[in-house]
């Protein structure tokens, strides 16, 4: 990994650990698609850094069902934080079993 690529995973990681200290939500481009999410657990799989957040909005809309899903922070793009606040999603566990390899953090009950 360059000293870039490393820089701006930490960066992007320094704003999910700010955003769910705070629970405000971010906007993110996801697969070429803008989203805003609300990031309740930041956590390492396979060495890799990932989210679980709630997405609030896709492309402009809200989703059919709410619901937590995985995103790899490498493939997260143009990370920043809105203005807009979260509650948490009442089905997420931080106890949850696929984050006993390494969490890393998480929003506060």
């Amino acid at each position: 990994m360059s000293d870039t690529e490393e820089d701006l995973r930490a960066s992007t990681s320094d704003i999910l650990r700010f955003a769910m200290m705070q629970r405000i939500c971010v906007s993110v481009v996801y697969n070429n698609m803008d989203m805003l999410l609300a990031p309740h657990m930041l956590w390492t799989k396979h060495g890799d850094l990932h989210v679980d957040a709630v997405t609030v909005e896709r492309a402009g809309g809200a989703p059919k069902v709410a619901k937590l899903g995985t995103f790899k922070l490498a493939g997260l793009n143009n990370v920043a934080l809105t203005s807009r606040l979260f509650t948490p999603f009442p089905e997420f566990d931080a106890t949850d079993a696929k984050y006993a390899e390494a969490p890393v953090a998480h929003i506060a009950a």
